[in-house]
């Protein structure tokens, strides 16, 4: 359901919330402050900061001086964070959750990937702490577990979703038992296709369910707070220096 994941909300009344151009860095803040809020979930200043820390190592290191590509970057994190807590406060209301000893052992199954401190060395070479991982790693496993129930096995595969795959891949008429032939791909059994169908049935939801899902858990942000993690226009771009010196 990675793909489902990635399709994040767009917030129109952020988006068009402020204009920012310029020069001007973001104000230090003191405090824990709400930025992002749902009834049962915030995200602080201090949350904020630490990850756009992180999301900041994937941008050249003085993206501060191109202030536009700064601020996407910033409000790209936002959406991030507000879909993030939509469906954290959909699956704390609907009692999705994930024990330690299961994120143990998906721990445990991630890290087969990653030969002898192989895994230790790609955290410290992002500049990511082990804390947070683990921290975004348990959010997006109870995430994955609420589309799954919620959403993934809620979809209703009926035998005429079967027999349109059939006919638009052209395989109709092809004998049941040759799965080879029936261009399946990797789909060799028929609980493998209905798993297929119902995967793409629930892509095809997914925008829907996250619109009714926003209604029942609204996501405020506290956009006087978000102004001071933006660039500020200051009426001093470089641009603009370069006019008048010419």
């Amino acid at each position: 359901m990675n793909d489902l994941n990635k399709r994040l909300i767009r917030w129109v009344f952020i988006c068009g919330a402020i204009f920012l151009v310029g020069c001007k860095g973001p104000e230090k803040l003191t405090g824990p402050l709400l930025l992002i809020k749902t009834e049962s979930m915030i995200v602080t200043n201090s949350d904020f900061l630490e990850e756009l820390d992180l999301k900041r190592t994937a941008y050249p290191y003085d993206i501060e001086k191109n202030p536009t590509a700064y601020n996407e970057m910033v409000m790209d994190l936002v959406q991030m964070l507000s879909s993030e807590a939509l469906l954290l406060s959909a699956a704390a209301d609907k009692g999705v959750n994930v024990t330690d000893q299961e994120v143990g052992a998906a721990e445990d199954e991630f890290r087969k990937e990653y030969p002898d401190d192989s895994f230790e060395q790609n955290l410290l070479k992002n500049a990511i702490s082990y804390s947070l991982w683990k921290k975004r790693f348990k959010k997006k496993m109870i995430i994955d577990k609420l589309i799954d129930q919620e959403l993934k096995q809620k979809v209703e595969i009926t035998l005429q979703d079967i027999m349109e795959f059939y006919k638009k891949n052209n395989i109709a008429d092809i004998p049941k038992n040759d799965e080879k032939a029936l261009g399946l791909n990797h789909i060799e059994t028929e609980k493998k296709l209905v798993s297929h169908l119902r995967l793409q049935k629930a892509q095809d939801n997914y925008d829907e369910w996250i619109q009714q899902l926003s209604k029942e858990y609204p996501v405020q942000i506290n956009t006087e707070i978000l102004k001071n993690f933006l660039l500020i226009d200051t009426g001093k771009s470089e641009d603009s220096k370069n006019e008048k010196e010419n």
